[in-house]
């Protein structure tokens, strides 16, 4: 029996049997793995590319960006490919390379960002879960105990003189917590990132809690001593600050525990 699933690119997936060697971009493996659906390797973006950094799966790990191994793939014998978008790439693959490797295995990819409310998404890899045969097991939780009466603000480290934060409205996770009441510093950009100068930040985003991109590519803590903005701002002042993971696993549970780890400031 065929299987079938239309994908948020408008792209319809079909292939001869319902896929069981699901190859998938870090965050969607995550998800998938922790709904149930086996999966065989997974591919990173050109973050993790250029870092050389892994998120920890206990998995293959065949590359991200351009450098991907082509032989390691084929040795996986993918039957799918999933991926995210966030304006309708394949995201975690240079064009070439998804090309390429959308000769193995068909590519799906969820969308995660723009509009979209992080209920929707975690539905949507439900969906795609339940289609590849896992009996998923994520109830939706209370999402109302982050803390309301302070200001917070999600930055990512991205050079020496700039800052990069985040527009919740952007990002599904972030837009969950501005939803339930949570006061983001207000951002200018309509796209995910505002670039603040570091000397620039403590004024414009006075936040009292700081979630910081935890990933490699967001400077670490030794680099972030070193920049006179960064500690002029309350929340670093007062020792509110708090890992962010801008690509946690899309569940319901990822969900809770993040909002909890908040709640508890």
């Amino acid at each position: 029996m065929t299987w079938s699933f239309d994908d948020d690119r408008e792209q319809h997936i079909e292939t001869a049997s319902r896929p069981t060697r699901v190859l998938a971009y870090a965050q969607a493996a995550q998800t998938l793995a922790s709904l149930g659906v086996p999966v065989v390797g997974y591919f990173g973006s050109q973050h993790h590319a250029d870092s050389g950094a892994t998120v920890g799966l206990d998995l293959p790990y065949v590359g991200g960006g351009d450098a991907v191994d082509d032989d390691l793939v084929k040795s996986l014998d993918p039957d799918l490919v999933v991926s995210v978008t966030y304006g309708g790439e394949v995201y975690g693959l240079s064009e070439g390379i998804a090309a390429r490797v959308a000769g193995l295995a068909p590519i799906l990819a969820i969308g995660i960002a723009g509009g979209r409310t992080l209920d929707s998404v975690i539905q949507r890899f439900h969906e795609l879960a339940e289609a590849l045969g896992a009996d998923v097991e994520d109830p939706a939780t209370d999402m109302t105990s982050a803390p309301t009466e302070l200001r917070v603000v999600a930055l990512s480290g991205g050079t020496d003189t700039d800052a990069y934060v985040a527009s919740p409205a952007y990002w599904p996770s972030l837009r969950m917590l501005a939803d339930a009441g949570v006061q983001f510093t207000p951002t200018t950009t309509a796209g995910g990132w505002e670039v603040v100068k570091w000397d620039e930040l403590a004024a414009k985003h006075p936040a009292d809690i700081v979630l910081y991109d935890q990933r490699p590519n967001s400077l670490g803590a030794d680099r972030l001593a070193a920049i006179p903005g960064w500690s002029e701002v309350p929340g670093v002042r007062a020792g509110n600050v708090l890992p962010w993971n801008p690509e946690p696993p899309l569940t319901y549970a990822a969900a809770a525990s993040f909002v909890n780890g908040l709640a508890q400031r």
